[in-house]
């Protein structure tokens, strides 16, 4: 009776182990789902050289750049607004929340980079 007594606390004890485990990776899971929810726009142009670009390619250049900087913003948006779905009761929601920062903070360096770029391209072109 004790054997089996015993053996019986064991199996709960392992059984609310695997279910903690299994709720974890499912939360886990689920923050990642929610943040994938969100499309990281590529940079589907090149800056033109400022120093040789002509008028034309300039505001070709400044169009595609103000849609960057828009889907770029959008892309923010969004991630922030997938954050917020998110439960702060989970246990892992500091783990979530870190990983979604991180994104941010990539696509700003990001877009910084590019909007450097385009400044120096800027200036290059009004030094013609």
């Amino acid at each position: 009776m004790y054997y089996s007594q015993s053996l019986n606390d064991y199996k709960g004890v392992h059984m609310k182990s695997i279910i903690s485990v299994g709720l974890l990776i499912g939360s886990l899971g689920y923050a990642q789902l929610t943040l994938a929810a969100c499309d990281y726009p590529k940079m589907n142009f090149v800056i033109p050289n400022g120093a040789t670009a002509t008028m034309e390619n300039m505001v070709a250049g400044q169009t595609n750049f103000k849609s960057y900087n828009a889907d770029m913003d959008a892309y923010l948006a969004c991630l922030d607004s997938e954050l917020s779905k998110v439960s702060k009761d989970l246990d892992n929601y500091q783990k979530i929340q870190s990983l979604s920062d991180d994104k941010y903070n990539a696509a700003i360096d990001q877009l910084t980079k590019a909007a450097d770029q385009w400044n120096e391209t800027v200036r290059a072109y009004k030094a013609q």
